[in-house]
């Protein structure tokens, strides 16, 4: 009998982490215009390595980045995004399409100087949430992923040629666990048919956003960093555990 499949860190294949925060009161992107503007320049200024390109319209703002990867390629991704209900500080930790990591200083540090200029220019907002968000694609190379899901999480069988998604919040009295198990596939073309794609191997995408219940106050950095930490033990212990049915 085949040894069963074991989630590990060595089997992503990509890796994006998202740090986001809820805000009151609200962006208003036509009246804050300028204010988004005058913090994009600064996050331009002080971290080139992520923050590249400003975007505005009256209904968005966000950051991009071009990644170049000598040999491979190049991407140009969104590293910041401005919504409504606050800021997403976004990083490509792995991309697949050029097997490699992109590296960076501590997500920790990074996202307290951003908050410290978000503050300085928005000082009316109070940060009421915090969450850190990973999204891992694990490869789980031929043994089909639905097939896998099925098995360890639920009673379900016959889903072959279906799809799957779970959502489980594992809540404790601070945080939500919120963790989203999907299956997917890597597609590759085939050469003797045209506009013809199949199956080079399967995957299970994992969605872990980890992030404070109380929004009663305004987060100190000391608050920040600590759900920052707790979501980083989680997502390195026992984010494993759980999906190996530990």
């Amino acid at each position: 009998m085949a040894e069963p499949f074991k989630f590990s860190h060595t089997k992503i294949d990509d890796h994006i982490q998202k740090v986001g925060f809820d805000i009151r009161p609200v962006i208003e992107h036509k009246l804050d215009r300028e204010k988004l503007f005058a913090i994009g320049k600064e996050l331009v200024d002080k971290y080139p390595n992520l923050y590249e390109s400003l975007v505005q319209s009256p209904t968005d703002f966000h950051i991009r980045k071009k990644f170049i990867f000598p040999g491979k390629g190049e991407i140009d991704f969104v590293t910041l995004g401005v919504a409504q209900r606050g800021p997403v500080f976004i990083f490509p930790r792995k991309l697949s399409i050029f097997d490699d990591e992109i590296e960076l200083d501590r997500v920790e540090d990074i996202v307290l100087e951003c908050v410290k200029i978000f503050r300085h220019i928005l000082p009316e907002k109070k940060l009421l949430r915090v969450g850190l968000v990973n999204e891992y694609v694990f490869n789980t190379g031929l043994l089909d992923s639905i097939r896998l899901i099925c098995e360890r999480f639920t009673k379900l069988s016959g889903l072959e040629n279906g799809e799957i998604r779970l959502r489980i919040n594992r809540l404790t009295d601070d945080y939500n666990r919120n963790i989203e198990i999907q299956a997917v596939r890597k597609l590759e073309a085939v050469p003797e048919i045209p506009d013809r794609r199949q199956t080079k191997n399967y995957g299970v995408r994992v969605m872990v956003d980890f992030n404070n219940l109380d929004v009663s106050r305004d987060l100190d950095n000391a608050r920040i960093l600590s759900v920052l930490h707790d979501a980083r033990e989680f997502n390195e212990n026992e984010l494993y555990a759980f999906l190996n049915g530990e």
